[in-house]
């Protein structure tokens, strides 16, 4: 089918820049299944002229094959608004479409990686309600004014059949930006340490199975240290390294975060990333739950992190995104009353748990280190006790846990707020509650205590909440001043362990 004649059809054709992505994606493929086995046949090999010369012939042999399928994946893709629904074709083997009932259709997010920013040309993916974290249609390569006529036919479409617009016209009005400060404090204290130093690790794992026998041997004899202040500094090193890393990845991930206001109040905008840039749309009506999230690093200089607990839309972690990555917490009340006032409560304000909880809390996080000591000690004594040097910790960690727990039942929301590692405020307005129950364990009941728990509806699932030992009295009142609002019968609160939070 021509150019001309998709256009005729109503059809419309990603623009040409969707040839080049295409041919990087499968690009990108092709390294992921072949870098391996290349690099080892150099190294194998040992760099020499017919090794190298049969690499460089897969490289290009690669190239050419990448370039054609971008061009037939780019004549293959289109997509149209039409009878009420976004169609959307696509496929070089195996032939697809999709239809999306525009009623169906939640948010918008443009994506703007650095190929699309030096092309002038956007990405967008489509997100629709109970669509989970991957994008229901994503077209990798719009023009401009392709985007700008995609919404338009969209809120057309919409407003035909009655129910209401996708898009506002109005531009935005710009509620906070992260200044570049704020940016590399939330890089400073965003607990990825860990995930880098995975990746670091898996790299020299890596580094070390490709290597030959021999050479990795060598490498090793030579590199890695012999005495115990050496290797501190190795390990001082590579932890280094991974913050740096992280700090890294949050200034990529973050850079330029700017949040926004429609016009006329139902949507929220969010702006972020410095080499892919993205662009989100999240409908108030859609956000069942607002939490604030105090990391380790992150409390004691008084910073937060506000994400958005929102059906139907999960371009984040799954059922969860961003709604400010920092903030102070004193200014946290003022921009949830500029952005989203239905869940604006004050959270210093809080019910703090009974006393005769909080040696539950100290017991429960002592528990696990006693059951190791008593393991030690039979299978390793006497060396196994050394274990119980951890109960002492254990149990102030519990107690943190008990310090940190409180509530706020309430008013028009639900205010909850718990620790694990982080502390986390939840607030929910009591109209967007799915289900809400408690229960009571046969320790629990001598107490007059509860373990109360709340759920909500949240991408294609939902999201649970529990704070455990509340008082008894507190979580029945709970239950009877609470409305319930009907849920899917898939979703079901669980209390397989109604003693823990």
């Amino acid at each position: 089918m021509s150019f001309s004649a998709v256009q005729s059809a109503g059809e419309h054709r990603l623009h040409p820049v969707g040839m080049l992505l295409a041919a990087l994606g499968s690009v990108r493929r092709w390294i992921g299944v072949s870098a391996f086995p290349g690099i080892a046949t150099l190294v194998n090999g040992g760099f020499g002229m017919w090794t190298v010369l049969l690499v460089l012939l897969g490289v290009v042999l690669v190239g050419i094959l990448s370039a054609v399928w971008g061009v037939l994946s780019w004549r293959a893709t289109t997509y149209r608004v039409s009878g009420g629904a976004l169609h959307f074709k696509s496929g070089v083997l195996q032939k697809s479409e999709r239809s999306l009932p525009l009623e169906r259709v939640q948010s918008v997010e443009t994506v703007q990686g650095i190929v699309q920013r030096v092309f002038g040309v956007s990405g967008v993916k489509v997100e629709a309600a109970g669509g989970g974290g991957e994008a229901e249609i994503s077209l990798p390569a719009l023009s401009r004014s392709s985007v700008e006529a995609l919404r338009e036919e969209l809120t057309k479409s919409r407003a035909r059949r009655g129910t209401g617009k996708v898009f506002e016209e109005p531009g935005p009005e710009v509620i906070c930006r992260l200044p570049f400060r704020d940016l590399l404090l939330a890089g400073l204290t965003s607990g990825r340490i860990g995930v880098a130093a995975s990746v670091v690790v898996g790299v020299l794992q890596f580094a070390d199975d490709l290597l030959p026998g021999d050479l990795a041997e060598s490498l090793s004899g030579f590199l890695l240290p012999r005495t115990a202040s050496t290797i501190l500094l190795l390990v001082l090193a590579i932890a280094l390294f991974a913050w740096v890393l992280a700090i890294f990845g949050t200034v990529l991930a973050h850079a330029g975060f700017t949040l926004s206001r429609s016009a006329d109040g139902k949507y929220l905008h969010m702006k972020r990333g410095l080499l892919e840039r993205h662009e989100s749309t999240v409908p108030l009506a859609r956000i069942q739950a607002i939490k604030v999230v105090e990391g380790v690093l992150r409390q004691p200089f008084g910073f937060a992190a506000l994400r958005v607990e929102s059906a139907g839309f999960g371009a984040e972690e799954g059922v969860s995104t961003a709604l400010f990555p920092l903030l102070p917490r004193r200014e946290i009340e003022k921009l949830l009353h500029s952005a989203v006032p239905e869940f604006a409560s004050p959270l210093d304000q809080l019910v703090p748990l009974p006393r005769r909880a909080r040696r539950r809390y100290a017991f429960r996080a002592a528990l696990p280190a006693l059951v190791l000591a008593a393991s030690g000690a039979v299978l390793f004594f006497p060396w196994g006790l050394l274990a119980l040097l951890l109960v002492v910790p254990a149990a102030l960690y519990g107690l943190l846990r008990y310090r940190a727990a409180g509530h706020e039942l309430g008013g028009e929301r639900l205010v909850l707020r718990f620790r694990r590692l982080a502390r986390t405020t939840v607030v929910i307005p009591r109209g967007r509650l799915q289900s809400r129950g408690y229960s009571v364990s046969p320790f629990q009941k001598r107490k007059g205590l509860a373990t109360l728990g709340v759920d909500v509806a949240s991408g294609s699932g939902g999201a649970a909440f529990r704070l455990a030992d509340v008082e008894v009295e507190v979580a029945e009142g709970l239950i009877r001043t609470l409305p319930q609002r009907p849920r899917p019968a898939a979703r079901n609160l669980s209390w397989e362990h109604p003693g823990a939070e």
